[in-house]
């Protein structure tokens, strides 16, 4: 079918079977296609009697349009419960999609569990200051060798948004860009950073630390989940054990935005690396490259800045700064890091 044509069969389907109501467009206000279809009992009242009974497995499926060439589409039926795949309403829409219909299951769809509130607080998570509409991940936990206070390890770029953010300054989780909120999910504060530096010159770290302020929430300092859905252990970390990336080390971390990701180091000790960072473009030196180890999965994106990377062990190998979305195992990109210990020595922290 055209293209058109599908969306004229959501429309219908969405009339005929799921009895949905269509709302009349107003005037200067964008419409979706193919047009704005709402169940008539959001519109009843907790005390009203529903008019009729509720459509089973309706709320479990959403339409949209799949295989589009040029002229050919089909309907794409998306199911999120796995037992109602095979079931009557279901042979009903592709019935009356005529058999022009794929049917997939998608599952329950969730937010990341990286970028929601985390209680207790986990290395990987969703963080940035508040006064920014970002989020980058929080790496790990660190005590500042300056004020013996504990606190967080993350990029200048996350926690400081490239030199801009004031010392002092609250930290959320999740980040804004996550739904965090200015005041209940504070849990530290912006302690110090290592300025980055322009014009050629060379850059060993791009690292921030933010003290913890009383923020009411456990912490888990010590482990790095994977990527279900509910997180679990994957890697514990051994923060007192620093090791020096080799090339062929294979690498692991968990981030805000890809979660737990596998990788093998591609090279070190990389110099006159040139990263925009959104206000310019820092060289830096000293640095790690690192690849996916899991293709065609990345090993991260943007989002994942802050990440603590380790080895099989858990022992701490850099931090994630930098990525780009082309190049390396199957073209989906490569990322760059700071050796954990020039981190530890830039920024005046040791890992807990």
């Amino acid at each position: 079918m055209k293209f058109e044509s599908a969306l004229d069969l959501q429309a219908r389907i969405f009339s005929q079977i799921f009895q949905f109501i269509e709302l009349p467009a107003m005037a200067g206000v964008a419409r979706p296609s193919p047009g704005l279809f709402l169940d008539p009992m959001l519109f009843e009242t907790k005390s009203a009697r529903p008019r009729r009974p509720p459509r089973q497995g309706l709320n479990d499926i959403a339409l949209g349009i799949t295989g589009a060439r040029g002229d050919e589409a089909r309907l794409a039926v998306l199911v999120q419960n796995r037992n109602k795949v095979r079931s009557t309403v279901v042979d009903e829409i592709v019935g009356f999609a005529r058999g022009e219909a794929d049917v997939l299951y998608i599952g329950r769809q969730k937010p990341l569990w990286t970028t929601v509130r985390n209680d207790p607080i986990r290395p990987g998570v969703s963080i940035a200051p508040t006064t920014v509409p970002y989020a980058g991940t929080l790496g790990c936990f660190c005590r500042d060798n300056l004020s013996g206070r504990t606190g967080i390890l993350s990029n200048n770029h996350v926690l400081a948004d490239v030199n801009a953010v004031a010392v002092g300054t609250t930290i959320m989780q999740p980040g804004a860009r996550d739904g965090g909120r200015p005041v209940e999910d504070v849990i530290c504060e912006l302690a110090r950073f290592v300025p980055i530096q322009f014009g050629g010159f060379p850059n060993r770290v791009d690292a921030a630390v933010a003290a913890l302020t009383e923020h009411g929430r456990r912490e888990d300092r010590h482990t790095l989940y994977d990527s279900s859905d509910e997180p679990a252990p994957a890697i514990t970390l051994r923060p007192d054990a620093l090791v020096e990336a080799v090339p062929g080390m294979t690498v692991f971390k968990t981030g805000r935005t890809t979660r737990h990701t596998r990788g093998r180091v591609r090279a070190v000790n990389v110099n006159n690396y040139l990263v925009d960072v959104g206000v310019g473009v820092a060289r830096f030196d000293g640095q790690i490259v690192i690849e996916t180890d899991m293709a065609p999965q990345p090993f991260s994106r943007p989002g994942d800045s802050g990440s603590l990377i380790v080895d099989e062990e858990g022992r701490p190998v850099a931090l994630l700064f930098a990525g780009s979305a082309s190049g390396g195992a199957g073209n989906v990109g490569m990322t760059g890091a700071n050796p954990i210990s020039s981190v530890c020595e830039e920024l005046g922290v040791t890992l807990i």
